[in-house]
């Protein structure tokens, strides 16, 4: 056990040495009524030069998997609400980040999770907060695995620049999605099963703005009920 927590306070240790904003730190932070724990970022925004370039160093270098996107917050408490729709299914959080997704899917009971994200840190992030929670997940590395349901958050209003996911989606029968902008996909028909309002943390800007985040499955999916 002692092994096991140096672990991961080392790779913790690692994330915090790849910050590239001044004053950053991570902290561990529990989300909605203790549903799961995620290391977030932590700035003091009034430490940010706010002209043009030190604006545009802010944003450049922000670390995305540190935070909880309104749509995966939201995805996330609908998963937990329902577990039926997990439980027992190897599942894919596809563009992980923090891995929060997935994480809720492990804890519903789902038999293996697989995360994958174009960025290595936000898949250390994602092992980091899968062992906070006490769940495994799997990296993808190579070949897209065999899965039952395929889970994204706030991916699909740029599906044309995601072969991946297009794929995925047409490959996967079963998804469950979470997109807090209108979308309307032209190769795939999409059914509403519910609306979350919520945020995103940490709150910087306008990320503290509660949105309305809707939650898809494939219009024709006879697995999934209607929830609403």
């Amino acid at each position: 056990m002692a092994n096991e927590v140096s672990e991961i306070e080392r790779r913790v240790e690692q994330l915090q040495q790849s910050l590239e904003l001044p004053n950053a730190s991570l902290s561990r932070r529990w989300l909605d009524s203790e549903l799961l724990a995620l290391w977030l970022l932590n700035i003091d925004v009034d430490a940010v030069s706010m002209d043009a370039q030190g604006i545009g160093r802010f944003w450049q270098n922000l670390p995305y998997w540190a935070f909880a996107w309104a749509g995966g917050r939201a995805l996330a408490q609908f998963i937990v609400a329902n577990p039926n729709l997990v439980t027992g299914k190897r599942v894919l959080d596809f563009g992980c980040g923090s891995g929060i997704v997935g994480i809720a899917a492990a804890l519903a009971g789902a038999k293996t999770v697989f995360v994958a994200d174009l960025d290595p840190q936000a898949l250390l992030a994602a092992q980091v907060n899968a062992a906070v929670n006490g769940v495994d997940i799997q990296i993808v590395d190579g070949d897209w695995p065999q899965v039952d349901l395929l889970l994204a958050s706030d991916v699909l209003y740029d599906i044309s620049s995601s072969v991946d996911l297009k794929t995925l989606m047409l490959d996967i029968p079963h998804w469950l999605l979470a997109e807090s902008r209108f979308v309307a996909p032209d190769f795939v028909e999409l059914r509403c099963l519910q609306q979350i309002v919520t945020s995103t943390l940490p709150a910087i800007g306008d990320f503290d703005e509660r949105v309305e985040v809707d939650i898809y499955c494939r219009r024709d999916d006879p697995l999934i009920p209607m929830l609403n």
